[in-house]
């Protein structure tokens, strides 16, 4: 499972300018497959130039065509691409240094955000924006100096960022994306039973949780069972199993998209891992609860 933010970091076939830490890529879908699993270790505001494609976490699809703009904060999802015309986004990884940076450099603003709603539980992976005449006016300013990359000047697209983020702080209808961006510099610590009810449906590896809960993989196996009883191991096999019950009992999907949904590697492995567990078969079990 690819984490996107590392991987377009280290491509070299994306227009796409670094500043510390933060990445902004002209993306463009080179994928071939239908479906795909990724996940993002780095928060992303994204605006869609051209094409379709539905991006879904464990709770949401959200389906993106041109003109969209969100933020989809770090965790896992899978995206569903469409193949009539070419899909092509800005984006925009926003690491918690360059917002830790940004707000010490402009101390002196008033952030206009409530808090109670940095004190919220973030339960939805999405931030949807509105499309208005500034965020569009920043987002082709980019694409402007994306189509002159030989004369790109670093110093003037931080400008650029930071009149983006000047906004996002500062003005009442960005609040949730302002009360979001602003909790993720408050404390180090991340909340484990959020970041694991939000991506347990996915492939991550133990060290990739790990990244997303700002542990050490060690760290990680030794706070687990405080909070869960169990080992991180048992506890996704469990969560992913009840959640595939819920699927074969509730849904029309069939066996191969219950398995990719639920994050098992296969459709052979999830049939194996369900009747070890369950002594019998996926198919069976739904017969059996549809009488």
């Amino acid at each position: 499972m690819i984490n996107f933010y590392q991987t377009l970091k280290a491509l070299d076939i994306y227009k796409k300018v670094i500043i510390r830490d933060l990445l902004c890529v002209e993306y463009k879908c080179f994928l071939e497959d239908k479906t795909f699993q990724f996940w993002t270790d780095v928060g992303c505001l994204v605006f869609c130039t051209s094409g379709k494609k539905i991006y879904s976490s464990k709770d949401e699809d959200v389906e993106v065509n041109k003109g969209s703009v969100f933020f989809m904060k770090k965790g896992a999802y899978t995206g569903e691409s469409f193949f009539e015309e070419d899909y092509c986004a800005l984006m925009l990884f926003l690491p918690e240094t360059y917002i830790k940076h940004f707000l010490t450099k402009y101390d002196y603003i008033n952030i206009e955000v409530e808090n109670e709603l940095i004190s919220l539980p973030e339960l939805e992976s999405f931030i949807h924006l509105k499309t208005d005449a500034n965020l569009e006016a920043f987002f082709y300013s980019i694409l402007n100096y994306f189509a002159n990359m030989e004369v790109v000047n670093k110093e003037l697209l931080e400008v650029k960022f930071d009149e983006l983020l000047l906004n996002v702080f500062t003005q009442s209808k960005y609040s949730e994306l302002s009360a979001h961006l602003l909790s993720l510099t408050n404390d180090n610590r991340v909340n484990m039973r959020q970041v694991m009810e939000e991506n347990f449906a996915s492939s991550l590896k133990l060290s990739e949780y790990a990244e997303l809960c700002n542990m050490s993989l060690s760290t990680f196996k030794r706070e687990f069972p405080k909070t869960y009883n169990m080992s991180p191991g048992k506890w996704l096999l469990k969560r992913k199993l009840q959640l595939a019950k819920k699927l074969l009992n509730n849904s029309t999907y069939n066996i191969n998209e219950i398995a990719f949904r639920c994050g098992f590697d296969s459709a052979s492995h999830f049939v194996r891992t369900f009747k070890k567990h369950q002594e019998i078969t996926p198919a069976r079990y739904r017969d059996l609860t549809m009488v």
